[in-house]
């Protein structure tokens, strides 16, 4: 049940414009399609060639739809749950929004109003604004500056620059940024190494590159409303996955084709399926070889093969209250330890058991994969604990969930190093009869909103 805040944030959401989205009306004969992956893209693309007449199956290696969409809930306290993976909507990702409320989901603020984010820097916590006190070896200008004033020196020209030609001219935008890490790329432009830290904290000055920084901010501006789904945001593919055919506990092995159409071999003993055409929703990690025989170029086989991902790790840990709401914090933190951010359950009620997720995407993902998992909730507690002292007394259990871990995904989002912002466009290309979707594939990447986007350019592709 939502609280009374919620509700009237829900009218206004409904009560704005709702965006016009592309309306499809199928050209040329009906087409037997096969689409690999039950994650959000797959459902999508199946979901709309399904409505123009197309007959399509949807092959999915585990027991459940939404890929990297995951919703945990079994584990914790009765009303509280956590998303694993994709955690919110911005509000300008105006298509995601379009599937939510076409399948009658409800869309509420993903941040409570009237809180506040908190920076934890060098051991202190900060609030931005103009009385901030960075405890960083800053220049005096830049101490002036502040960190919206270091942004808006260092990175906001770029975003802008970005914008105006995203996103489709995404790669061409972002060329000249492809070349340097982000801290490589801010002190080039004059910051200090301590601006550069502070600019980038969350992100990190040696993670990515600096194309995938600014593609990351260009992909969160356009509103300062961010959304979730009331319930969970894995049922968003969830509500997808019935009304589809998805035929789960069905790995696909090898992929070929020719001339007249694509043959699709599954696991398990299963017999080759024929269709006209393929779409490929799999995270390159995830692919192995089963393009193998199929008849790729080059560029597609090494974009496939070298596309970076973050093996993001996201550590659980349940509260007995949320202390964090009772002095206004949101729960939302950055910070320059190891873990990186936090970021809480959506739950808005201070005296109701809750979670916060310690939510690392760069290099100490490394050093959480090889811990056990009492370790990664010891470890993410105590980095936790020095941003919020009040969880160690409301501490009562954690988990982890490790991506990088999944078989079925190896990663959690394609995160571009120097030279790779180009594979936007390999991964996204056709090839003959196979059409490629997934986040990886959109300049939104990263989110839900690139692998809805993939979805509706693969079915403009097969429609003709």
């Amino acid at each position: 049940m939502i609280s009374r805040r919620e509700f009237l944030a829900a009218i206004a959401a409904a009560a704005a414009p709702r965006p016009q989205i592309e309306r499809f009306t199928r050209s040329g004969t009906s087409q037997r399609i096969i689409v690999i992956g039950a994650g959000l893209a797959g459902l999508c693309a199946a979901y709309e060639l399904q409505a123009l007449g197309h007959s399509v199956t949807v092959l999915e290696a585990q027991m459940r739809p939404g890929g990297r969409v995951r919703t945990l809930r079994e584990a914790f306290a009765p009303g509280v749950h956590v998303e694993a993976g994709a955690e919110q909507i911005p509000g300008a990702h105006e298509i995601t929004q379009h599937y939510a409320r076409v399948l009658g989901l409800t869309l509420l603020p993903n941040r409570t109003a009237g809180t506040r984010l908190v920076y934890h820097v060098r051991g202190r916590r900060v609030v931005n604004g103009d009385a901030a006190v960075w405890p960083l070896a800053l220049t005096d200008e830049e101490r002036a500056l502040g960190l919206s004033g270091l942004f808006g020196k260092y990175v906001e020209g770029d975003i802008t620059r970005a914008r105006a030609e995203f996103p489709q001219h995404t790669v061409r935008a972002l060329a000249e940024l492809d070349r340097q890490t982000p801290g490589a790329w801010l002190r080039s432009r004059g910051a200090s190494p301590a601006a550069a830290d502070l600019v980038t904290l969350g992100f990190g000055t040696e993670f990515g590159s600096a194309a995938a920084f600014v593609l990351h901010a260009v992909n969160s501006r356009g509103s300062t409303q961010n959304y979730r789904i009331e319930g969970g945001n894995d049922r968003l593919p969830r509500e997808l996955a019935t009304r589809v055919d998805v035929k789960y506990g069905v790995p696909v092995v090898a992929v070929r084709q020719d001339d007249r159409g694509v043959e699709i071999v599954t696991g398990g003993g299963g017999s080759a399926l024929r269709a006209d055409r393929a779409v490929c929703t799999l995270p390159c990690p995830a692919i192995g070889r089963i393009f193998d025989e199929a008849r790729l170029s080059a560029g597609k086989q090494r974009a496939i093969r070298e596309q970076h991902y973050s093996r993001t790790v996201k550590v659980f840990l349940q509260t007995r209250t949320r202390f964090w709401l009772k002095d206004n914090w949101s729960g939302f933190a950055e910070t320059d330890l190891p873990i990186e951010r936090l970021t809480p359950d959506p739950g808005v009620d201070p005296g109701s058991r809750g979670a916060l997720a310690a939510y690392p995407i760069g290099a100490y993902t490394a050093a959480l994969e090889a811990m056990s998992e009492p370790e990664r909730v010891a470890a993410a507690r105590g980095q936790a604990a020095q941003i919020f002292p009040e969880l160690q007394a409301e501490f009562e259990g954690g988990l982890s969930h490790c991506w990088g871990l999944d078989p079925w995904e190896r990663g959690a989002f394609a995160l571009h190093t120097p030279g790779q912002i180009g594979f936007i466009d390999a991964l996204a290309a056709a090839e003959g009869r196979l059409h490629f979707a997934g986040e990886h594939t959109s300049p939104w990447t990263g989110w839900m909103q690139g692998a809805l986007e993939s979805a509706r350019r693969v079915v403009r592709e097969i429609n003709g």
